[in-house]
C-alpha cells in the first residue's frame, strides 16, 4: 500500500521506519539522530532514503492491525498507525485515579511518539486529509482498571446510540465510497444500523511491555427499522497497540484534527 504523501515522512516518519522495519530496533526508543554519529553523511542520506522508500511502500508502521472480511466488497484496513494511551489528566491537568484508555487505529502512517509540529504545514494537512479519506477505528475503555489481560468488551451501537454496558465504546470510520461521473444516489445501499463491536484482550500491560494486544470483531446487523437490502457482515482482526505517553499522543491527534474522524483526543469526561 503506497503512502499517500511521499515526503510527508519527515523526522517522525524516519523514526517510525527505524522502529518498524528493523526487528532489532522494534522495542527501542532511540531517534534516528542517535545513529548519525557512526555514519558518514552520504551513508546517512542513503539510509534515510531507503527508510523513506520502505515507509512509502507501506511496510513500516507503528503498531499493527489486520482485519479480514468485507461489506459488499468494501474491505477495512486501519493498520498504518496503531497505538494506545492513558487519558490520565483532566482539563485542569489533574490526574484521575482511574482514567480512560484509548486505542487509535488509522490507515495513515505517522509516529505518535514524535512531535508532528515539526512536519511542514502542507505535509501535515496532507496527512490529516488522508485520515478523513481512509479507514480508522478508535476504542475507548471507561477505566484503566477494567483493561486487563483476558478481559472482553462489547459496544452495541443502534442508530447512533450506545446500548452496551458502557465499559467500552467504539468509533468506526470507513473510507468513503469511490465515485465516478455516473454515480447516483440510486446506487446507495445503507449499512445495517446495529453495529456490534467485540474486543478480547490478550495482553494489557501499562508498565513493562507497555502494550495492548487483542482481537476485535465489528459486525453489522439489521434491525426492524432497516430496509431489507441494508448491508450486513463483519470485519474480524487482531491489533497490537504500543502504549505511548498521553501528552504527545493528544497533541498529535489534535494537530491531525482527528476528533471529527475517530473522536480523539477525548473530550473531558462527563460529570457523574
Amino acid at each position: 500500500m503506497a503512502l499517500s504523501t511521499p515526503f510527508a515522512v519527515g523526522a517522525a516518519y524516519q523514526r517510525a521506519a527505524v522502529h518498524r522495519c528493523c526487528p532489532e530496533a522494534l522495542f527501542t526508543h532511540a531517534p534516528l539522530s542517535c545513529y548519525a554519529g557512526t555514519m558518514h553523511a552520504p551513508r546517512l542520506l542513503l539510509v534515510m532514503s531507503l527508510l523513506s522508500t520502505a515507509a512509502m511502500a507501506g511496510g513500516c508502521r507503528f503498531g499493527q492491525a489486520a482485519f479480514s472480511g468485507a461489506l459488499s466488497g468494501r474491505t477495512f484496513d486501519p493498520g498504518g498507525t496503531v497505538f494506545s494511551y492513558v487519558d490520565e489528566h483532566d482539563a485542569a491537568l489533574v490526574a484521575e485515579s482511574d482514567p480512560r484508555v484509548a486505542v487509535a487505529m488509522t490507515w495513515v502512517i505517522f509516529d505518535p511518539e514524535s512531535d508532528l509540529s515539526d512536519v511542514e504545514g502542507n505535509e501535515l494537512a496532507d496527512i490529516s486529509h488522508e485520515l478523513v479519506l481512509r479507514d480508522a477505528l478508535a476504542l475507548v475503555f471507561v477505566a484503566q482498571s477494567v483493561v486487563t489481560a483476558g478481559a472482553s468488551f462489547e459496544s452495541v451501537l443502534v442508530g447512533g446510540t450506545e446500548e452496551g454496558d458502557g465499559n467500552m465504546t467504539a468509533r468506526l470510520h470507513l473510507a468513503p465510497d469511490r465515485l465516478s461521473g455516473s454515480s447516483t444516489y440510486a446506487d446507495v445501499v445503507p449499512l445495517a444500523s446495529l453495529r456490534r463491536t467485540t474486543v478480547d484482550l490478550e495482553v494489557a500491560d501499562f508498565a513493562d511491555l507497555r502494550e495492548l494486544r487483542g482481537s476485535a470483531t465489528i459486525a453489522f446487523e439489521r434491525t426492524d427499522n432497516d430496509p431489507g437490502e441494508a448491508l450486513v457482515g463483519s470485519y474480524t482482526g487482531t491489533f497490537f497497540a504500543p502504549v505511548v505517553e498521553e501528552r504527545p499522543a493528544e497533541q498529535n491527534l489534535s494537530l491531525l484534527q482527528s476528533d471529527d474522524v475517530i473522536g480523539l483526543p477525548l473530550p473531558p469526561r462527563s460529570a457523574p
